[in-house]
């Protein structure tokens, strides 16, 4: 029979002036980390973030009056009320000066916090900023109205049920449950303390706090989707804003371990906190991209390297790719969260280490990065759209990044590392636009716009697959270059403006069975009518500016359909690379560079490639 190991987490009450205060602990060195949840759940919410920082950092989970096992208020507290009931808990537990982070609801009773007790409250971490004026904040707060009454059949189990469940875009049975039972036992509190926070002028509040402030929230979190953090950074443009993976309403159940490293991180810029000790495999080199008024700066940094939570994989990288998503993230003409990130989204590795509960990979294995973290197949969701990687939440251009155990694919079986990290965004867009969403069938015909990283892999798989690729360039070189790929015709559109008759020409007037689009606004007019009966527009890039208007005659005497094409799943990745080793075709790499030469790589990719730009990180 096996040895039980204790649980780190211990429970207990802090007696304060109007009653009891429900904590979780945790043991650790360092000064504590305080932790405050959102409404309707209380601190069990954290269970996941308390366990990854057992052993790494002290930490305290509260549950906030009237949730959880705390005490009922009575009357219509204020949010500094709630502050200084915290205080006062905190006290009583032996702890003087502490870290702060709140999420959602924690967050604003956490700002009362550090205006209370300036001298205890040695930084604050924002999750979840509700940032919205008088006005707008009263209407909110009619609109979400108050917890149902109590019914004698019971009906109000199920409308709660109903109610938490339509508050997150995919369901989840556990996590709706716990957000059903955490309304069904502090309805009244849940009531008092939206009451506090809507009613809370945050911006003056925020004025008067004196210690760092970051902001750490979700890509997907709802108050950022609809303006609250816009018009946040917009009053406080000092404060850091960093992003994390796709976590809605719940980023410390579904992002714990990207939570806790996102707070860890910050405390070693705090005034008279040491920092964390460095793990034996020594410091992590990684480059971030740091916003500016006119776009992000590279920069290279050191860090200790990351360590992996629940359900995360820590894998050493030893190549990625760029690709043109890359360079438009650096002059805001592709959107991009957060103030400094790592960048790229593609990369190829081993796995060093892997976090709780994992049970896919073992370190040892070789892998490639999937590019939408959280999305396996069949349809994209919101949090999969949020899970990519490198456009704010973490990428990974770094030595060492924690992806999820679902983000990772097999790297093929005598491949480089180099040839796998071409495959994330490129390869598996090229696949999503012909195979998945295009059905593209033996002897079809494919016109490729352009010679990069996509094109190339498109003119690749279409001819592996039977298909009759044509490609569209402004070079005869690079024609030739890829009719050796299999392009069965080329066509120089400088010499030859109207491409689309030309097409119509060489394909006897029939049309095209798809269009590889990665023009944009330049091109989409003459890719649509290169299209023949029932063709496929894959509507993909911008190079020639975002825009253009698709028109709907053609679309609907022609029978054509149009997709657009958000690169694609983990199981397009995994079928591309079957694909690929089946058909023994490899990725085209047109140069490879040093991490000491990043920027020689930017600026290739930004020359028009012939396929892929890699960096390596071993010095070449």
């Amino acid at each position: 029979m096996s040895e039980q190991v204790p649980d780190p987490v211990t429970k207990g009450y802090a007696p304060v002036r109007d009653g009891q205060v429900h904590f979780r602990r945790v043991e650790g060195p360092g000064v504590p980390l305080v932790l405050l949840h959102r409404t309707p759940v209380c601190s069990a919410s954290f269970e996941r973030m308390l366990r990854f920082l057992a052993g790494r950092r002290a930490a305290i989970a509260l549950d906030t009056p009237g949730f959880g096992q705390s005490f009922r208020p009575v009357g219509r507290p204020a949010a500094h009320n709630y502050g200084q009931w915290f205080l006062e808990a905190i006290a009583q537990l032996g702890v003087d000066r502490f870290h702060l982070a709140g999420h959602h609801t924690g967050t604003h009773f956490a700002a009362e916090m550090a205006v209370l007790a300036p001298e205890r409250v040695v930084s604050l971490t924002l999750s979840g900023v509700l940032y919205a004026s008088a006005e707008q904040r009263a209407k909110d707060r009619a609109g979400i109205g108050n917890a149902p009454e109590i019914a004698r059949d019971g009906a109000h189990v199920a409308e709660t049920w109903k109610l938490m469940k339509s508050l997150f875009p995919v369901y989840s049975p556990e996590l709706v449950h716990a957000e059903t039972l955490g309304a069904l036992g502090s309805a009244p509190g849940r009531d008092q303390a939206f009451d506090a926070i809507f009613a809370q002028d945050l911006a003056s509040v925020l004025q008067q706090v004196r210690c760092p402030v970051q902001v750490v929230q979700a890509g997907d979190d709802p108050l950022g989707l609809t303006g609250h953090l816009d018009r946040f950074r917009a009053d406080f443009p000092h404060v850091p804003v960093r992003a994390m993976g796709p976590g809605f309403l719940a980023a410390p159940e579904h992002q714990p371990g990207q939570f806790v490293r996102a707070i860890l991180d910050f405390l070693p810029d705090v005034a008279g906190e040491a920092p964390r000790p460095e793990p034996v495999m020594m410091t992590d080199r990684r480059f971030e991209l740091v916003r500016t008024d006119a776009g992000f700066d590279l920069e290279m940094v050191t860090a200790p390297v990351p360590e992996p939570g629940p359900g995360e994989v820590l894998v050493r990288v030893h190549a990625a790719s760029l690709n043109r998503r890359d360079l438009s993230i650096r002059d805001f003409s592709y959107p991009a969260t957060g103030d400094r990130f790592v960048p790229l989204s593609d990369a190829a590795g081993e796995v060093v280490a892997v976090g709780e509960g994992v049970t896919r990979w073992r370190a040892g294995d070789r892998v490639m990065s999937a590019f939408f973290q959280a999305w396996a197949g069949g349809r994209l969701t919101l949090p999969g759209a949020f899970s990519a990687l490198g456009a704010g939440a973490a990428g990974v251009l770094a030595d060492h990044v924690v992806l999820a155990e679902a983000g990772l694919i097999a790297l093929p079986d005598g491949w480089s590392f180099a040839e796998g990290a071409c495959l994330p965004c490129a390869g598996v867009t090229a696949w999503n636009a012909l195979m998945t969403l295009g059905g593209l069938q033996e002897d079809d015909t494919v016109l490729v716009l352009g010679t990069g990283g996509v094109a190339l892999f498109a003119v690749q798989i279409a001819a592996a697959a039977g298909a009759r690729p044509i490609i569209l360039s402004s070079s005869e070189e690079k024609i030739a270059a890829a009719k050796r790929l299999g392009a069965v015709h080329g066509i120089n559109y400088c010499e030859v403006p109207d491409w689309a008759s030309a097409v119509r020409d060489y394909t006897s007037g029939a049309g095209v069975n798809h269009v590889v689009e990665l023009g944009g606004d330049g091109t989409l007019e003459q890719s649509v009518n290169s299209l023949g009966l029932n063709g496929h527009l894959a509507v993909i890039g911008a190079l020639a500016g975002f825009g253009g208007q698709i028109p709907a005659l053609p679309m609907i005497f022609s029978a054509l359909k149009a997709s657009a094409v958000m690169v694609g799943s983990q199981a397009d990745h995994t079928a591309l690379a079957a694909f690929m080793v089946e058909k023994r075709i490899r990725p085209v790499i047109d140069s490879e560079f040093g991490l000491d030469r990043v920027n020689d790589a930017y600026a290739r990719a930004a020359q028009g490639a012939f396929g892929k730009v890699v960096i390596r990180f071993e010095m070449v």
